[in-house]
């Protein structure tokens, strides 16, 4: 009967080694995937470590139809799918008597769409309804209310703009940044109004807005242009001021007819 061959030290050396490296490993990987603390009402990060924030900007100076609301449901929704899980949405709209102080209308993070769902390890159809639930269908109720807001006497978008771009959860140390418009783009304060001076980015640097863009470096911004029967300017001209608007303050900037 041949002898049993004894283990020398190193082996039990580097055993011990692998197996407390192990256990560690387990401990990491639990601590990794360990979900963050989230606030109860809003499902977003208590440290504030958004990985992404939408802020979406619906201008109703002008009345919405039914048929509009159709298409902004439709893209409020897109927009929202878009969002990482805990990543921000925020709706806003202009604010006639306090132009640098628009209104917000809905703000909460998203528990993560069934898009993104592990089919595998994740139950997608549970994932669908928690993302209706508790994000989507409160976003719609409060989008509809403001799209059915009675109209407005002025539309200080620059305002609005600027004052977005002023919040502490949207500097450029915020990851993901996206700004999405929904208007006509007809810009009307008692600083600068399209309806008195044109889409005129020459006339508008002489104001003092001009000097207020705030710097929008490597933010996203996409402008859903909303349809007029009949514009006051041509919309061509519309676009191209507020294309040298946003580029010119570095975003990365689109418009959707």
């Amino acid at each position: 009967m041949p002898r049993v061959r004894e283990r020398s030290p190193m082996f039990w050396r580097y055993a011990i080694i692998g197996m407390v490296a192990g256990v560690f490993g387990l401990f990491a990987l639990a601590a990794f995937n360990r979900p963050p603390a989230t606030d109860v009402l809003t499902a977003c990060r208590v440290d504030r470590n958004d990985p992404a924030h939408t802020i979406i900007l619906i201008d109703q100076s002008d009345p919405f139809n039914s048929r509009d609301i159709g298409w902004v449901r439709s893209f409020v929704d897109a927009e929202a799918r878009l969002l990482p899980k805990y990543g921000r949405l925020t709706v806003v709209t202009p604010n006639s008597a306090q132009p640098y102080e628009p209104n917000e209308v809905f703000f909460a993070c998203s528990p993560g769409s069934s898009e993104k769902a592990n089919p595998i390890l994740q139950n997608p159809q549970m994932i669908e309804d928690t993302w209706r639930e508790k994000f989507y269908e409160p976003l719609k109720v409060q989008v509809e209310q403001a799209l059915n807001d009675t109209e407005a006497a002025t539309s200080p978008l620059s305002e609005a703009i600027f004052a977005v771009f002023d919040r502490p959860d949207f500097q450029k140390s915020m990851p993901d940044r996206r700004l999405v418009i929904v208007s006509d783009l007809m810009q009307n304060s008692d600083a600068f109004s399209f309806y008195r001076s044109g889409a005129d980015m020459a006339a508008f640097q002489e104001t003092r807005l001009a000097s207020e863009r705030p710097d929008m470096s490597g933010a996203d911004v996409v402008a859903r242009i909303v349809p007029r029967q009949e514009y006051d300017l041509p919309i061509d001209t519309v676009e191209d001021f507020w294309s040298e608007y946003f580029r010119g303050g570095g975003a990365v900037y689109a418009s959707v007819n």
